[in-house]
């Protein structure tokens, strides 16, 4: 019988089975820590994917399209406030129109980043790594999704909750004008929630259907491209009123529900009514819970 000796302690190795089969103890170094399970793999993904939606843990590039959506959102609102502010409230603060120009800069914020989750892990081959014992493909998609979302929540409320605090300071009478408000703040968390359901389905669906993030970029930018063209052409050549082929194209839909929930109008608006806020929240909805089985979805065929 082979007498094999350990490489950690140079004595014979215990548990010898057969006479040319030997265990070695090869002296690595144990795990004694606490075991997390499925919540804790969970939360490290999502905190993982959190990050990375605005560069951190990556290089200094990769923070410069974050930092510059961030402030090209919060400036405008800044100007407004400012302006407001010189009027002394002669000026009336609307909502609407700054959403309808920050809705773009949302979208390129999603399509620049999301393939930097979902679309990375494909390229580097390493979601079988991933979805090993306690990360099932359900618990890796939520994670992602939840990730994508709370990073776009985070760069839509910023501007919103910059101007409801700001027109509240600017206000003559600032305690009064918070009483008046109060409940104003419901429609800003509503369209910052919704916008970013949206478009984290969106993002996260065309992400994960290929490993390129370039042509995951580019399928998520033409993606709402080709809706806003479809849209239009509905309006124009097919003769189809304005607020039903609006429902096809995403910006739109998001635009129009921001007039509605702030109680702003615009002159289209006054002539053709919207319909109800309902229909616009739960039409965004069902884009965000479309784009989350797309993904779970893709990654059956991508891990079996």
């Amino acid at each position: 019988m082979t007498t094999t000796l350990s490489a950690s302690t140079g004595k014979p190795a215990s548990g010898s089975i057969g006479d040319e089969t030997a265990i070695h103890d090869l002296g690595y170094r144990r795990y004694d820590g606490a075991r997390i399970g499925a919540s804790g793999a969970w939360r490290a993904l999502y905190w993982q994917g959190f990050r990375s939606m605005f560069g951190f843990g990556r290089t200094a590039k990769a923070k410069i399209l974050p930092a510059f959506v961030l402030l090209a959102t919060l400036l405008p609102a800044l100007g407004v406030l400012a302006a407001a502010s010189a009027s002394q409230g002669g000026l009336a603060i609307r909502y609407g129109p700054l959403i309808q120009a920050q809705l773009i800069l949302f979208a390129l914020f999603i399509a620049a980043q999301a393939p930097e989750l979902i679309s990375r892990d494909q390229q580097h081959r390493i979601l079988p790594l991933i979805l090993t014992r306690e990360v099932t493909r359900t618990s890796y998609a939520s994670a992602r999704l939840a990730a994508l979302v709370s990073a776009q929540f985070l760069i839509a409320l910023a501007p919103l909750l910059l101007l409801y605090i700001g027109e509240i300071g600017v206000a003559n009478d600032p305690s009064a004008a918070f009483e008046k408000m109060g409940s104003r703040i419901w429609p800003v968390l509503a369209q910052a929630s919704l916008v970013s359901i949206a478009l984290g389905g969106i993002g996260a669906a065309l992400a994960s259907w290929t490993s390129r993030r370039a042509y995951a970029t580019a399928s998520i930018i033409g993606s709402l491209l080709v809706a806003t063209a479809i849209a239009t052409g509905l309006d124009d050549l097919a003769g189809v009123s304005a607020r039903t082929s609006e429902f096809i194209d995403p910006i739109r839909t998001m635009r129009t529900m921001a007039f509605i929930l702030f109680d702003e109008k615009t002159r289209s608006m006054e002539l053709d009514p919207p319909a109800s806020v309902w229909l616009y929240a739960g039409v965004l909805l069902s884009l965000g819970v479309a784009g989350a089985g797309v993904l779970h979805l893709r990654l059956r065929r991508l891990v079996p």
